[in-house]
This record gives C-alpha cells, structure tokens and sequence, in this order.
C-alpha cells in the first residue's frame, strides 16, 4: 500500500513538473526581434563655386608708353604686362577677357620691323615681335626691342573700352585734341601722347641714353595719305604702342 501511494505521489510529483514546466513555457514572453539597425549617409558636402577669375572683370585696356593695363570698372589695376614681358602672358589673359582665342598671322620682315605674329581680337591686336634675342641680350637691347607692341582700331570692342592714360581713342577727331598735343612729341605715324622718358643701355651708342617714349595716335596724313578707297576724315586711323618718339623717320 504504502509502495502503491508512493509510486502514485511519484506520478503525480512529475505530473505536475510537467504542468509547470507546461505553463511557465506558455507564460513565457516572445522573442523581440533585434532593434533595425540606423543607416547613417555621409554628410553631403556642396560642391564648391569656382571663384571668379578677375579677368572676367576686366572692362578696359589702357595703352600706355611702356605696359598694357587691364582695368575693372572701378579703375582697379587688374593686370599690367611690360611690353619687354614674354608675349605669351598678355595672349592669354586677352583670350580669357575676350573669350576667345585670337586669329593668329605670321607676317615677314622687312629693312625696319622684325618678322611678327599678329594675335588679333576683333578691334584689339597684339603684334609679338621676333627679334634677334641673342643680339639683345649681347648688346643690352631694351625698349626699342619691345617683344610686343599693342593696337586698337575702335573706342570699345567686345564692350571693353580701348583707350590711353590721357583718354585717347580710336575714332577721336584730331582738330579737337590738337590744342593740347606737344608738337615735340611726334612719332613716325602720328601724334605721340601720355610720352615717358626712360634710360637705358645702348651699346652701340657707348653707354646710358634718355629715350622718349610714347602712345601713338596714328592718321593717315602722317603716314602719306589713306589706302584706295579709304577717306581720311580726319581722326584717329588707330592708336598704337610703345612708339619712340622721332627725330626723324625713314
């Protein structure tokens, strides 16, 4: 009896293990999904503004008797360019000005001018000079050997003013101008204006020499009269630098 009872308990000890081990599974709570896992972009970084080149600013040219300066609207000097500087510089920033390169022409020689490469835009030329750059520098040749020398045949072009120190254009009527020329300062192509004194070296003439320099506000009736079916109508043909002033001219 007792073993009956005891086999019994027995049962009943592990029934209820098993209502236990039942109820505590069913009680128990439902595995929480893992927490999504936050997708973090890169920062967006702007893409920077390019700066603005000055010579996009530029809205003059001013000839002078020895530099060709780049001027913005406020008179500021943007870039200056000696006509002894390598040609190559002004060419550039003149493109970027413009917006586009020039038209290139190779011209010959002759018995007073070096054989060139005219950079033209539009109303705007640069003449680059190849001179005898060995000679130059054996003999200290200076501004009478400029590598490039500058023109302009209207007042403005491509909305750039063309102009000189004193404000001199293309276009200008030399009745008006003449009361206040120096008749001293004459060069072979017309009127020198804005005229600098500048000494330099000249071997064949055995030391330092005073050279006049200056802006040329070239016309027809200085150069032996206008071509067929041009009229000389008395202003400025074109203005062109650096011009040495003349004592005389061949």
């Amino acid at each position: 009896m007792v073993h009956f009872t005891t086999v019994r308990g027995a049962i009943a000890l592990a029934g209820a293990f098993a209502l236990a081990a039942a109820l505590f599974a069913g009680c128990s709570a439902a595995p929480v999904p893992p927490a999504p896992t936050a997708t973090t972009n890169p920062p967006l970084t702007p893409t920077p503004t390019p700066a603005a080149d000055p010579l996009d600013g530029v809205v003059a040219l001013v000839a002078t008797a020895e530099t060709l300066d780049l001027r913005d609207r406020d008179g500021a000097l943007v870039e200056q360019f000696h006509y002894l500087d390598q040609p190559a510089g002004v060419v550039d920033a003149l493109s970027i000005v413009f917006g586009a390169a020039p038209v290139d022409e190779e011209r010959s020689g002759t018995n007073h001018t070096p054989p060139a490469t005219s950079h033209v835009w539009g109303d705007v030329e640069i003449e680059e000079r190849h001179y005898d750059e060995a000679r130059r520098e054996a003999e200290s040749i200076g501004m009478s050997w400029p590598r490039f020398s500058v023109y302009f045949d209207a007042p403005t072009y491509d909305d750039v003013e063309l102009t000189t120190p004193s404000g001199y254009q293309a276009g200008d009527n030399l009745a008006d101008l003449a009361p206040g020329f120096d008749a001293d300062d004459w060069t072979c192509v017309g009127q020198g204006v804005d005229v600098v004194t500048i000494d330099e070296y000249v071997e064949w003439q055995g030391g330092n020499v005073e050279r006049e320099y200056g802006v040329a506000l070239a016309n027809w009736d200085s150069m032996g009269g206008p071509p067929d079916g041009v009229e000389d109508d008395g202003t400025v043909s074109w203005i062109g630098a650096p011009y040495v002033v003349a004592e005389g001219c061949a």
